[in-house]
């Protein structure tokens, strides 16, 4: 059993995955999941107390450069309950191809309708999942290569450019296989 657990909390979804990757790059920690409530996400990771405290520096690093509201904190020897506190876990069973993640993120689902027709349909992406979590907080996730996904984020942009509730962009170059085990897999339905 893990000595600690780190925990990230964003506004939205976005940054949750950005943070989940850093976090996973910067040291040996395994990604548990994520839970949402409210409109934020909490990214969860267990590892030794020193990884923890290196993964949760860089995944707060790292969510900051895409929202202001971050909380990153450690559990260290967590009792067992506590490590029951995630909803999506990382799926075992998820495969992806490598590439890149782009991630559009909005409040409201209706605007990633067009827009994500117009990513696929200007650049060779796949949208591999929209994530709908609490407070109209909506994530288009797509796939593909790097300068195919920022062809797909610059459309997303273009197309969002006077849309009021953009809440942000982001691209991972090479996302952690955990990462999009995480997220990038389909919950059913329309998310969470």
């Amino acid at each position: 059993m893990d000595a600690a657990i780190g925990m990230i909390e964003v506004e939205g979804v976005a940054a949750g995955i950005v943070a989940a990757d850093a976090a996973c790059k910067a040291a040996e920690v395994r990604l548990m999941g994520w839970e949402s409530i409210g409109g934020f996400t909490t990214t969860f990771f267990s590892g030794s107390i020193s990884d923890v405290a290196a993964a949760l520096d860089s995944g707060e690093t790292a969510a900051r450069d895409i929202v202001e509201q971050v909380t990153a904190a450690p559990l260290n020897q967590p009792e067992p309950p506590c490590r029951n506190f995630v909803s999506f876990p990382v799926r075992e069973d998820a495969e992806f191809p490598p590439g890149a993640l782009g991630l559009v993120e909005t409040r409201g689902y209706g605007i990633h309708l067009p827009t994500n027709d117009q990513m696929v349909k200007t650049a060779a992406v796949e949208v591999v999942n929209v994530l709908t979590v609490h407070d109209r907080v909506v994530c288009s996730l797509v796939l593909g290569d790097v300068g195919a996904v920022k062809e797909a984020i610059a459309v997303a942009r273009a197309e969002l450019a006077t849309y009021d509730n953009l809440m942000g962009t982001a691209l991972i170059p090479q996302p952690r296989s955990e990462v999009l085990a995480a997220y990038a897999v389909p919950m059913g339905g329309s998310g969470v």
